[in-house]
């Protein structure tokens, strides 16, 4: 069985010449996803629900911030 592999391996090698499993082309980095929707600002009851629409806005945005990086475009400060 192992000639047949060596022929098979052969065939292989003279279908794509100079390409081989190991020399596969890179991956193109796909651009991140867009960063959270800011709420508008009447999505804010100001009733001061205990999950505000802000609260999940920053969480989310704090999220998305680690993941793919903070380079000061999409990063806000937390009102206080």
């Amino acid at each position: 069985m192992a000639a047949e592999e060596k022929n098979a391996s052969v065939a292989s090698e003279t279908e794509n010449p100079g390409k081989s499993q190991e020399t596969a082309e890179p991956k193109r980095q796909q651009p991140p996803p867009p960063p959270p929707e800011k709420p508008l600002p009447d999505d804010c009851c100001g009733s001061g629900c205990i999950r505000c629409v802000w609260d999940i806005y920053y969480d989310e945005l704090e999220a998305y911030n680690k993941l793919y990086g903070d380079d000061g475009s999409v990063s806000e400060s937390k009102p206080s």
